[in-house]
């Protein structure tokens, strides 16, 4: 059984940090916005088309689908004229941590 003092340290390490990296795992959750993300790790720049090609899925639920990763800073946009691009936001901390995980899961699998 931990006393008070130890339980005042243990609820120091709990951060916001916590907070954010609980939604990014539930964003990612749903098995769509995964395999958008698992693309993006492979092809760095995609037109949402084509993601809705390769998923199978129509252009709308593909499109609510990035729109949730994008508000969840997983990924962003870039227009080049009319075609949307997506990459992966690589400011947020999350994004390299899960492309690495991505990553070394791959290598474990083949």
């Amino acid at each position: 059984m931990l006393d008070e003092k130890e339980i005042k340290e243990k609820q120091k390490i709990l951060s916001e940090t916590d907070k954010s990296m609980a939604a990014a795992f539930k964003v990612l959750s749903d098995v769509n916005r995964y395999r958008i993300f698992r693309i993006l790790v492979d092809q760095s720049k995609i037109s949402i088309s084509n993601i809705a090609k390769i998923l199978e899925i129509s252009v709308p639920l593909a499109s609510q689908h990035i729109k949730i990763l994008t508000q969840a800073n997983l990924i962003e946009k870039e227009r080049d004229g009319k075609k949307v691009f997506l990459k992966l936001e690589y400011n947020n901390p999350f994004v390299l941590a899960f492309v690495k995980t991505i990553q070394l899961a791959l290598t474990l699998d083949n």
